[in-house]
């Protein structure tokens, strides 16, 4: 309960609260006092009215003795609850974000941050970055609000009802190759493929499949059904630690159909005698992102193809606008690249859609005029 006295010409609130607690050395629970105090308040009234709502927020189940610094619980979150099931890129991903979360709120206690706090942090980390950026920091901080909600810290989520934006500027482009260029560039790359270099086949197998590198190079023989023209992809290659470990997420563990006579090209792998369908002959294990893009570099210029950007990477965009471009559904587009939702999808090619649109957009003025 809250207990209201006066100290000299201020009046201050105590809130005393008995609770149960673990004693190691009994080995029992035993009751503890907690309290809380804050002085300052002109009038009675003022320290009446603060002892109340602490007195209703105690009641509701929040605790209202513990406030810790949000920055330091947000850490200690991301890392006992988010770390130990991501991979090393998002691992080094989240603490990023979390120097800015540390740098924006310093020392503030998280029942200190209202939601016009929150707002100015978004549109401050907003001014350096693209908005999908800023609505991946956005859901890394609200998963850490509900946390502090279930823990009974707070009461309010202070993320909710925020306005999403970013900085236009730091959106980037997507790099794709239009349909004769894709032609072009299988020509050269079937044109020159050597077993003993299977850069050229990871190239060409990431135009036909949209799947990422780490989860062509992770591809061994046994992921392949060549009775039923398909790949599994269960696994991604980590390409720095030369390592083997989990897809991006659950739903990149999916199954690919391809076109049979990409993977009777494939096959001819088979003479490197590796377990890793895309090894080199020396290492037994498949080629370094360096050596890879090396060879989509050559592979370009030789089709004579010029794109500053353009990086593997690029192969999986150059194979969703192919596919928009041949009007095949949204939906299989998001399952055929293992997008847990379909509206991740929709947001990294927002900018090939609007170019599809227009096309559409004059097919259905053609449809009405025919009326």
């Amino acid at each position: 309960m809250a207990s209201i006295k006066k100290r000299g010409k201020t009046w201050y609130v105590r809130f005393s609260k008995r609770v149960q607690e673990w004693d190691p050395e009994t080995q029992s629970m035993k009751p503890v006092l907690k309290q809380k105090s804050k002085g300052g308040f002109k009038t009675k009234a003022e320290a009446q009215q603060y002892g109340i709502k602490m007195e209703a927020a105690s009641l509701s189940g929040v605790d209202v003795i513990k406030n810790p610094v949000f920055a330091d619980y947000c850490n200690n979150w991301i890392n006992i609850y988010k770390m130990p099931s991501v991979r090393p890129a998002t691992k080094l991903t989240y603490q990023k974000r979390f120097k800015y979360i540390e740098k924006f709120f310093g020392t503030t206690k998280i029942k200190d941050i209202d939601r016009t706090m929150y707002q100015k942090f978004i549109n401050w980390y907003a001014k350096e970055h693209a908005a999908s950026s800023v609505h991946k920091m956005d859901i890394l901080i609200k998963g850490c609000v509900y946390a502090a909600i279930t823990d009974g810290l707070i009461n309010r989520n202070f993320t909710n009802q925020i306005n999403i934006h970013g900085n236009d500027d730091k959106n980037k482009e997507i790099e794709y190759l239009n349909a004769h260029e894709i032609k072009s560039l299988v020509t050269e790359l079937k044109s020159s493929l050597q077993p003993r270099y299977p850069s050229n086949y990871l190239i060409l197998m990431a135009l036909y499949t949209g799947a990422r590198l780490g989860e062509l190079s992770a591809l061994q023989w046994s992921d392949i059904d060549f009775k039923n023209n398909t790949i599994s992809i269960t696994k991604s290659w980590n390409q720095d630690r030369r390592e083997m470990g989990k897809p991006k997420t659950k739903s990149s563990i999916r199954t690919i159909p391809i076109n049979k006579s990409i993977l009777n090209i494939i096959s001819e792998l088979k003479i490197n005698n590796s377990d890793f369908v895309f090894a080199t002959p020396r290492t037994k294990m498949p080629p370094t992102s360096t050596a890879i893009n090396g060879a989509l570099r050559r592979q370009l210029n030789k089709a004579g193809i010029t794109k500053q950007g353009y990086h593997f990477h690029s192969l999986r965009h150059t194979h969703v606008a192919y596919l928009i471009s041949q009007h095949v559904d949204i939906y299989s587009i998001s399952k055929r690249l293992g997008h847990a939702k379909i509206s991740t999808t929709l947001d990294i090619y927002a900018q090939l859609l609007k170019e599809y649109q227009k096309d559409q957009n004059d097919k259905i003025l053609n449809s009405l005029n025919k009326l």
